[in-house]
């Protein structure tokens, strides 16, 4: 009898605190509160992004409330295993600097937007002394296979759900390339190690020169379903 007292104790004690903690703690630290792009990441950052993939209203309303611009596009096939679903062009120059006008998937904007807000520009404040002005990239929509092999499966480029980033351009006007710099040792090498390994937690899938010689120039960003990061 007196072992059920403890055991019915201990579990309305752990109850009570998870109560206490979901109603007092930040709404980063609560699983059913919606992804706040502006607010400080958690533990549960990459899973409130991979849920956006089946709630597009979820993942609308977040680029909302982070002021993020876009253009909604209708869904649509755009050939064989390529085309749009829950997809917007960006149109904010300010937040997401240098991909203006791309076609991508609401989560793929979402997770770009979480990155580059609390991933890349403080690694470049903190290695390089100054911020990002511009995204340099090879673009997000493609109708294309994978490593554009003329068979196989589509790649995630084919329902713009990827981005392939070439480099950065600072504000005070250098330039760190990913052919270029990624491996050396200064200070752009280990920005670009830093903000690749800081990508493994919000897409899907990264990959980068150590994966395969296809990416020696660029990372490539996707919320496809694999949960790679090479």
């Amino acid at each position: 009898m007196r072992t059920l007292v403890v055991i019915f104790s201990l579990a309305v004690m752990l109850s009570g605190g998870i109560y206490a903690f979901l109603r007092y703690a930040p709404d980063r630290f609560d699983p059913f509160a919606p992804l706040d792009i502006a607010e400080a990441p958690s533990f549960l950052t990459a899973w409130k992004l991979q849920s956006l993939k089946g709630d597009p209203s979820a993942c609308f309303a977040a680029l909302d409330a982070a002021g993020i611009s876009y253009a909604a596009m209708p869904d649509r096939e755009t050939g064989e295993g390529c085309g749009f679903e829950n997809a917007a062009r960006l149109q904010d120059k300010e937040k997401l600097p240098g991909t203006g006008g791309l076609p991508m998937t609401c989560p793929m904007i979402a997770a770009l937007a979480v990155w580059e807000r609390h991933d890349l520009q403080p690694a470049a404040q903190s290695l390089l002394g100054t911020r990002v002005n511009r995204i340099e990239h090879f673009g997000s929509y493609a109708c294309r296979n994978v490593n554009n092999a003329a068979s196989g499966r589509r790649s995630e480029h084919a329902r713009a759900n990827a981005l392939d980033v070439a480099g950065f351009r600072l504000e005070d006007g250098r330039e760190v390339s990913v052919l270029r710099d990624w491996g050396n040792g200064g200070a752009e090498g280990a920005f670009l190690r830093q903000v690749h390994e800081a990508a493994c937690g919000r897409f899907a899938s990264v990959f980068g020169p150590d994966y395969n010689t296809a990416h020696a120039n660029h990372f490539h960003f996707d919320m496809g379903g694999f949960g790679l990061c090479r």
